[in-house]
């Protein structure tokens, strides 16, 4: 149960410890409520404990990406409009999307958790799953678990985050979701049906706003436990070729494990500005700089990317990426300038300032592979510019990559 002092009354049982299922997988799920918030309160203590928003620049009619629980206490919702969220809540103070920033907190997030289990699955916006089962002999069992990673985020990161504990993903996420205040909900194996059933329909994945609305209007099915006593050939009427998968979540099963994000080897450069600009001749001597480091890096790999992806971010939180494939593996300078340019013009639309760019090169394989017998649509590499590339390379990895600049690298 739940009590009045979070950090007394931390667990949700259904029944006692001894009808648990021993056998079954113990799956965590964290979650910071409003995590872009969360982490500018963070950095910055006089946004606490007021109404906040994040919004992409200065428009009135541009709707908000994440509202705070002040916010949200007086009307104010996600994806509403700058102007109507104004009316509601006349105190709201708007911020500015900050995507380094948060992307910064997740990776301290997940380096935080990751040392319970090497099975963990990082979700957006501060959420992430940890598969516990194999690690009951190290750590303890799972709630022991939950509730000192929810105080050592909290002692560490000074992010206050509610954890939920069962034998699914599905119903771990749900028990974080339930809680309304930091802390830990563990529902005890094998009552996963009973812990959802008589919650509302609009907390199982994929229902959303319109389903849960029909259900409601048309079958007047209110709550979780009055859609699991359904028969498919029922459910196919509302929900379709989704019926069997929603009679799954509405019993509480969820046999799909929790992955690991898959590490694809890249070469990876990123640059955030010291003055926002929008000038091409600046942001292009950032790009060559960008570029160069990447072709530096492939080649003492003796590695050439297939794949180039661009990603520019604006000061209002906006960003553009922009993919190009290469027709074979390239890691010459000139030839990934040549795509990286592509892309930069691509992406680079709007009359705003630009932050930071990032250039990520993928689908790595061996450089310079043999070249199509009818030739491709492409430009082979010289000997003279691989000359020229070698010896540029000693010099830098000699005296620093300052020494030699590219034309386009220095700013006018």
């Amino acid at each position: 149960m739940r009590g009045r002092d979070p950090a007394v009354f931390r667990f949700y049982s259904l029944f006692p410890p001894e009808y648990a299922h021993q056998n079954m997988r113990d799956i965590l799920h964290l979650t910071i409520p409003d995590f872009p918030i969360a982490v500018a309160r963070v950095i910055d203590a006089s946004l606490r404990a007021r109404p906040l928003a994040v919004v992409p620049g200065n428009s009135g009619r541009a709707l908000l990406q994440a509202v705070s629980a002040e916010a949200r206490a007086e009307g104010v919702r996600e994806g509403m409009p700058v102007y109507r969220a104004q009316r509601c809540c006349p105190a709201l103070r708007l911020i500015t999307p900050d995507p380094a920033r948060v992307s910064r907190a997740m990776q301290a997030l997940v380096e935080l958790t990751c040392g319970y289990t090497p099975l963990w699955e990082p979700e957006q916006g501060g959420q992430l799953y940890l598969d516990l089962t194999g690690s009951g002999r190290l750590f303890g069992p799972g709630r022991d678990v939950a509730a000192r990673i929810e105080k050592e985020v909290d002692a560490r990161l000074r992010l206050q985050g509610a954890v939920g504990v069962a034998g699914n993903k599905l119903v771990s996420r749900i028990a974080a979701h339930y809680l309304h205040r930091p802390g830990v909900c563990d529902v005890l194996r094998g009552s996963e049906r009973g812990f959802i059933g008589p919650l509302a329909v609009s907390v199982l994945p994929g229902i959303g706003a319109t389903r849960a609305e029909l259900l409601l209007l048309e079958l007047n099915l209110r709550r979780v436990e009055e859609l699991a006593v359904l028969s498919l050939p029922q459910l196919r009427l509302v929900f379709g070729g989704f019926a069997p998968l929603a009679q799954q979540r509405a019993l509480g099963v969820d046999p799909s494990p929790v992955q690991p994000p898959r590490r694809r080897p890249e070469v990876a450069e990123e640059a955030f500005l010291a003055e926002e600009e929008n000038d091409d001749g600046v942001l292009l001597a950032e790009l060559c700089r960008l570029v160069e480091l990447c072709g530096l890096r492939l080649r003492q790999l003796g590695q050439g990317a297939r794949q180039l992806v661009f990603s520019l971010h604006y000061a209002d939180g906006v960003s553009e990426r922009r993919t190009a494939a290469l027709p074979v593996s390239e890691n010459q300078d000139v030839a990934l300038l040549v795509a990286a340019e592509g892309l930069f013009y691509q992406a680079c639309q709007r009359r705003v300032r630009v932050k930071g760019m990032r250039l990520v090169c993928r689908q790595l394989a061996e450089a310079n592979p043999q070249l199509d017998l009818f030739g491709f649509a492409g430009q082979a590499v010289s000997a003279r510019d691989e000359a020229l590339q070698g010896a540029l390379d000693a010099l830098r990895g000699r005296h620093g990559m300052g020494v030699v600049m590219r034309g386009k690298g220095v700013v006018g």
